[in-house]
């Protein structure tokens, strides 16, 4: 009896110390998302492959899986008898609560062995990457026209023209038709003036985003305002796309793929696989700016872009960027300033079309 007692002893020693030694030997674990990109709220499937590719059986395996903070859930806990030569997988489902890009960089796996004793850990790099888009916003609903003449939200009339609607006079650019020329201002004020419609002929637009929020950025940043612009330049973005208008994009955002002391900056197109692009990009920007604004508004004014209308999206109107936004108005038929406190929007030239999301 002692004999039998001894060897069960040295039996159950023996195959905890090969558990425990060889189980992690020849046993995979894989991470597979079933989509790189999605919406606030939308179902993410997970899928987590565990395979035993050794005789041994592995006798208990807790597998801890870790998500950043942004998902309704912050780990993945469950525990596995995997038998030899077996594979088995596990599906579920996690949502993205915020705007955002995530690493879902490690897993924690844990095995015990026979008798529950020991255990041994390792830790498994996924490298996999979600991007969750901006919160998706009707844009009617979102912002609030300011002024006598802004009494239209929708995106189309920002930029198409109807020249029975005359809203005043405006100093000839060289980029208006000839025919729009108001020859009775021109001699009153000894200079070319035009007429200004309601909305303007040419159809091609440049969005510019502003991530900054105060100055410098750094000191006090306004998380909830940034959100909301970026929410924002996404609702024109679709509507554009919808309208089949051509429209680049401009930004002082930060992000892997931006160029630290420019941004981003694309020209005016049209495209399902653009508007793709530009939703991982506003999915992808932080809170760190490449320039400040009134530089990339000064990038506009340089590049002599034939943009006719900029619909700039800020946080705030911060004093620097108003003789700017200003001048642009001078030379570009129309400039559409979106402000999410609407703070000084009063200083702005009255021909620039002012809104507010607050």
């Amino acid at each position: 009896m002692i004999w039998f007692l001894l060897g069960l002893v040295v039996f159950t020693y023996l195959i905890n110390k090969i558990t425990l030694d060889y189980g992690f030997k020849n046993l995979s674990y894989r991470m597979d998302i079933d989509k790189r990109t999605g919406e606030i709220g939308e179902d993410i499937e997970i899928i987590s492959t565990i395979e035993n590719k050794k005789f041994l059986t592995v006798f208990f395996l807790k597998v801890s899986e870790i998500f950043p903070k942004g998902f309704n859930i912050e780990k993945n806990i469950y525990t596995l008898f995997i038998m030899p030569y077996q594979r088995v997988r596990r599906k579920y489902k996690i949502q993205g609560s915020k705007r955002g890009i995530y690493s879902i960089n490690n897993s924690h796996l844990e095995l015990g062995d026979f008798i529950g004793l020991k255990t041994k850990h390792q830790y498994r790099e996924n490298q996999n990457e979600i991007i969750i888009f901006p919160q998706k916003l009707d844009i009617e609903k979102s912002i609030t026209p300011l002024g006598s003449f802004n009494g239209d939200i929708s995106v189309k009339r920002w930029i198409i023209d109807d020249p029975l609607m005359t809203i005043g006079i405006r100093e000839y650019t060289g980029n208006e038709s000839e025919r729009f020329i108001h020859w009775p201002s021109s001699l009153k004020y000894n200079s070319l003036m035009v007429k200004n419609f309601d909305f303007t002929t040419d159809n091609n637009v440049l969005i510019a985003l502003n991530i900054e929020s105060m100055k410098p950025y750094w000191q006090c940043i306004d998380e909830e305002a940034i959100e909301k612009s970026i929410s924002i330049t996404r609702a024109i973005m679709e509507e554009f796309e919808d309208l089949k208008i051509p429209y680049g994009f401009i930004s002082n955002a930060h992000d892997r793929n931006s160029n630290y002391t420019k941004g981003h900056f694309y020209h005016p197109g049209l495209g399902n696989h653009r508007l793709y692009n530009f939703l991982e990009i506003l999915g992808s920007i932080n809170y760190i700016i490449s320039s400040t604004f009134e530089e990339t508004l000064n990038d506009i004014l340089k590049s002599q872009g034939n943009y006719t209308t900029v619909v700039i999206v800020t946080p705030k109107v911060l004093e620097p960027y108003i003789d700017v936004i200003n001048s642009l108005s001078k030379v570009v038929n129309k400039v559409v300033c979106i402000s999410i406190k609407g703070e000084d929007l009063k200083d702005l030239n009255r021909n620039i079309l002012k809104y507010r999301s607050d």
